[in-house]
């Protein structure tokens, strides 16, 4: 085979959690962890597995990790839904002439890794997203990998995981995970395509490193190989058409079926106390309705693509733009999934939305209970929330309401409260999770205010404990059967990802009505499987 001129290869996400490891844990011991797992994962045959693996094994009798490379690219996992952020930085690097291909999914993909990686004309940088990461064990896991194939490979490291390690710690945090892991670079800006750009231009000797911001160096072409920190700076979003021109139709993305995901801003315009986004986005950023239809121009012209996912925060805010970009839609033939803040709709957005192509919103409902979602600087209250909903409701777009408990407020009563809003308001999907404590937020600077301690997913407060919540959560999934709970890791995106893999809406909700049922009996301490499952997961569009 002809070798090729490759400059980097982006690998964009991975399977986050190992689920296996869940299998080994005692069944008989089933009250100890259920919190851990259910209702997130589902046991079939002695294994825990995620709710598409369980489908995988009713349809073809095999599960996700057991399979090879090529088999695992048609298997259903959520992490082969193609990501807005590798194809967002190939649209962006193209533009300098670079050659850049990408791995969507490092597990399914690896052996075509493998493969550009060696029939490369010369080594290419290869850069990881940590975005969806939440660990260095899990950073570390890809990067022995790579140096199994090269053990001189430059790896570089971005995205919202450094990014959030250099906001709590600073960039010193860097040098021994760099050094334990083998990592050449890191690139920790919140916003660091331009970063990525020079560290390639440095590579190709077109500039100098020293004019890489935001970037740390364990390279022996840099200051003899010691541990090098360059200033810091920060990087605006890019947005507009003269730093990322539409170029999506021009990439190599074997990858994609028929749904993409962009964005059309940054940021969020709200101040939730229990989010950092806010502050490490440093701001709420839009482009207008010309910019977006250049995009979509560009997207739609992708062979097969008729799906878009919108990944912005705010989708629907302002109203006045909200409506000019849903005039922008009637001009194509898509279908389409977004955020959505249901305080701000009216009868015609919903109306518009219905007859542009929305499949389906996510709603960040949190709380059904005025006091807590006071707590949470939400500015909605619970009526404002019931009025969007009947109104999506009455148009027939569906939607994911998703719920956090254990806010600091919370109590048995405001969790009650959720229970009814779901039952009272007809909501089809909801997803449950507990409140995640952060010290970046600013519920952490009124932590003394309601006697909150600890961090991540271990804390208590005046009103509640972690464990409290994660009991809470287990009574209410078992105790609503009138709509229909989907994992919230996945949340809508399985819903989009199912759809996109030519399952109808009815289809998913028959299989996921039918998992929740297994959960349910599997909770309640008996492991028995789902008669007529096979039935259900079988049929495709």
């Amino acid at each position: 085979m002809k070798k090729r001129d490759i400059d980097i290869i982006l690998i964009a996400q991975s399977n986050v959690i190992d689920n296996n490891k869940f299998s080994t844990l005692p069944k008989d011991r089933l009250s100890i962890y259920k919190n851990l797992v259910y209702p997130r994962l589902v046991r079939v045959e002695d294994r825990l597995v995620s709710h598409l693996d369980y489908i995988n094994y009713h349809r073809t009798g095999r599960f996700y990790s057991d399979v090879g490379y090529i088999d695992r690219r048609q298997m259903l996992n959520i992490w082969n839904l193609p990501s807005m952020g590798g194809m967002h930085l190939a649209n962006y690097l193209t533009q300098f002439g670079f050659s850049v291909k990408i791995i969507n999914n490092f597990d399914s993909e690896f052996d075509i890794f493998t493969k550009l990686y060696q029939n490369s004309s010369r080594p290419p940088l290869v850069g990881i997203s940590t975005t969806f990461y939440l660990s260095w064990a899990i950073v570390g896991g890809i990067v022995k990998r790579l140096r199994d194939i090269d053990n001189d490979m430059k790896v570089a490291l971005g995205g919202a995981f450094v990014n959030s390690e250099f906001v709590s710690k600073g960039a010193s945090v860097f040098e021994g995970k760099m050094k334990k892991y083998k990592m050449n670079y890191v690139l920790y800006a919140f916003n660091s395509e331009m970063d990525l750009r020079n560290l390639m231009l440095y590579l190709e000797g077109k500039c100098d490193y020293q004019k890489i911001r935001n970037f740390c160096a364990l390279d022996s072409a840099i200051e003899g190989g010691s541990y090098f920190v360059s200033s810091s700076q920060w990087n605006s979003p890019l947005l507009e058409l003269k730093d990322v021109p539409a170029q999506w139709h021009s990439l190599d993305i074997p990858f994609v079926n028929s749904t993409v995901q962009i964005r059309t801003a940054s940021g969020c315009p709200f101040k939730c106390s229990f989010c950092s986004y806010p502050t490490t986005a440093g701001g709420w950023f839009t482009v207008d309705e010309q910019v977006v239809e250049r995009h979509l121009e560009s997207v739609l012209s992708i062979p097969g693509v008729n799906k878009i996912i919108f990944i912005d925060d705010t989708f629907n805010v302002p109203s006045r733009r909200f409506v000019k970009l849903l005039k922008l839609f009637s001009k194509f033939n898509f279908e389409w999934f977004s955020f959505l803040r249901v305080q701000y709709v009216n009868e015609e957005m919903v109306k518009m939305m219905r007859d542009t192509g929305c499949r389906g919103v996510y709603l960040g409902i949190e709380s059904a209970n005025d006091t807590v979602l006071q707590n949470m600087n939400k500015k909605v209250t619970i009526k404002q929330f019931a009025d969007g909903v009947n109104l999506l409701n009455k148009f027939n777009i569906d939607y994911l309401a998703a719920f956090v408990l254990g806010f600091p407020g919370e109590s048995y009563q405001t969790i009650v409260d959720n229970i009814r809003f779901i039952r009272d308001n007809g909501v089809k999907y909801y997803s449950l999770k507990e409140f995640y404590y952060m010290d970046n937020t600013s519920i952490h600077e009124k932590r003394f205010k309601y006697g909150l301690s600890g961090i991540g997913k271990r804390w208590r407060h005046d009103t509640m404990s972690y464990e409290q919540a994660s009991d809470l959560k287990l009574e209410l999934f078992s105790a609503v059967n009138e709509s229909i709970h989907v994992d919230p890791d996945t949340s809508l995106w399985y819903m989009a990802y199912l759809y996109d893999q030519g399952f109808s809406f009815a289809d998913i909700a028959d299989m996921q009505k039918r998992i929740n049922r297994d959960i349910k009996v599997q909770i309640s301490g008996e492991m028995k499987g789902l008669e007529g499952y096979k039935d259900c997961v079988g049929k495709k569009n």
